[in-house]
C-alpha cells in the first residue's frame, strides 16, 4: 500500500516542479535590448508649446516654464519581495532632471548613465519616463499652467521626442 502513495507523492512533486516558473531575480540582469539605457545613449527632446494667452501672460509676468523628467522603472517581483529600498511605492526612481525654459521651446535632455544595478531591479531592465511641465513659480507660488504629460518607455522618447501643449489654468 505504501508503493501507490509514493507514486502519488512523486507524481505530485514532479507536476509541481515542472509547472513552476522561475522568478527572475535582480542577479539575472536586464535583457540585452535594455542595455543602451545604462550606457547613456538615451538623450531626448521635449517640445513645449504654449497657447497665445499663456505665452503673453508668462512673458508679462517674467515667468519661466519647467520641464521635469523622472526616469523610473517598475520593480521586479523579486525586488519587491526582498523589500529593497525604493521598491515599495510601485516604481523605483532611477534619475530626475529639470530644465527651465524662458517660454515655449525645446528642452534638450542630454544622455544620462543610468545605474546598471538599479536597472536590474526593474522589469525587463527598461527605464520608463514621466514628463511634467509647469510654471517656474517666479511670479506666483502656484503653478499657472495646465499642461499635458508624457509617460512611456524612455526608448519611445529617445526615438521620437516628446511634444507637450500647455495653456493657462485660467483659460
Amino acid at each position: 500500500m505504501q508503493h501507490p502513495v509514493r507514486i502519488a507523492l512523486l507524481s505530485a512533486l514532479a507536476a509541481a516542479l515542472f509547472g513552476c516558473e522561475r522568478t527572475p531575480s535582480p542577479a539575472d540582469g536586464p535583457s540585452p535590448a535594455a542595455a543602451p539605457a545604462a550606457g547613456g545613449d538615451n538623450g531626448f527632446e521635449v517640445q513645449v508649446e504654449l497657447s497665445d494667452t499663456a505665452r503673453r501672460a508668462l512673458a508679462a509676468a517674467g515667468e519661466s516654464v519647467v520641464v521635469s523628467a523622472d526616469y523610473f522603472g517598475y520593480p521586479t517581483v523579486a525586488a519587491q519581495q526582498r523589500e529593497l529600498p525604493g521598491t515599495g511605492e510601485g516604481w523605483l526612481t532611477l534619475h530626475e532632471q529639470k530644465i527651465e525654459l524662458e517660454g515655449a521651446g525645446t528642452a534638450t535632455f542630454a544622455p544620462v548613465a543610468l545605474d546598471p544595478g538599479q536597472l536590474q531591479l526593474v522589469e525587463r531592465g527598461r527605464a520608463q519616463l514621466l514628463i511634467n511641465v509647469y510654471s517656474g513659480r517666479r511670479s506666483s507660488e502656484d503653478n499657472l499652467l495646465d499642461c499635458g504629460t508624457f509617460q512611456d518607455a524612455l526608448a519611445v522618447a529617445v526615438r521620437g521626442g516628446v511634444h507637450i501643449e500647455c495653456k493657462l489654468i485660467a483659460e
